[in-house]
């Protein structure tokens, strides 16, 4: 006698008669499954072969358009609206969200369980909301780009040492691979606020903000970062204080 034993709607949603199914060692994710042809995620296996991603990134890779939309995600649920903050946080813990409308409302037809008219009604605030939360980005970058640019060219060719290191700090809170100042600063304090006595350790604090925004690791990223961090900390010293490595939210 056989039976089947089907996958779970979030993997393939395909059935398996006997044992057969021993030899299925991997599963699509949702974005792969409506993105079609123009999905950009990973299909490799991981180590232990089970098809399972743990979203790691190959260290000295700039970020790829999908973690970038991550992040662009965890921006606007920050400033989402009390009707839409349950959504936006359940979309901030998936991977793989679909970057296009189209696939996008159908990813959340089974994610979010936004159905009928109320349901697409919903999709489309969603979907605005996240449009705006781009072109906000997309203008700070462009801006520090700006930024990075003119530094480039008021800097003398011919420098000292100590000022060639300088321009290269600089050069490298301004990096492409991590996140606008003010979205850093935003996962701070969301960090902070869950934390015992709203109170953390500057590095525990750092291995969160990278966690929320799926960063990639590497001692040399982690360094990038936690100057990005002091900077923030110094541009906000009536909310963020330092005290010694322990970093705390003001009320």
């Amino acid at each position: 006698m056989f039976y089947d034993f089907p996958c779970s709607p979030s993997s393939c949603s395909q059935s398996f008669p006997g044992d057969e199914y021993r030899n299925h060692t991997s599963c699509i994710s949702e974005a792969e499954r409506y993105e079609k042809t123009i999905f950009r995620g990973s299909r490799k296996l991981d180590e232990s072969g089970t098809g399972h991603r743990d979203g790691q990134q190959k260290q000295g890779k700039k970020l790829n358009p999908q973690e970038k939309w991550n992040i662009t995600i965890h921006a606007a649920a920050e400033t989402a609206p009390a009707s839409l903050k349950s959504y936006m946080d359940q979309l901030g813990m998936l991977e793989n969200v679909p970057r296009k409308q189209k696939q996008f409302c159908n990813f959340t037809i089974n994610s979010l369980g936004l159905r009928g008219p109320r349901g697409d009604k919903i999709k489309g605030e969603i979907w605005m909301l996240l449009v705006k939360a781009r072109e906000e980005e997309k203008k700070i970058l462009e801006e520090e780009e700006k930024k990075r640019k003119q530094l480039l060219e008021s800097t003398p060719k011919k420098q000292d040492a100590a000022s060639v290191s300088s321009s290269d700090d600089e050069s490298e809170a301004l990096s492409p691979d991590l996140p606008p100042k003010k979205i850093a600063t935003k996962a701070m304090k969301k960090a902070l606020k869950k934390a015992p006595n709203r109170r953390l350790n500057f590095k525990a604090l750092r291995k969160q903000v990278q966690e929320s925004l799926s960063l990639k690791a590497g001692s040399g990223r982690n360094k990038k970062l936690k100057k990005l961090l002091e900077e923030c900390v110094e541009a906000n010293p009536k909310k963020l204080v330092m005290d010694g490595k322990t970093v705390t939210l003001s009320e």
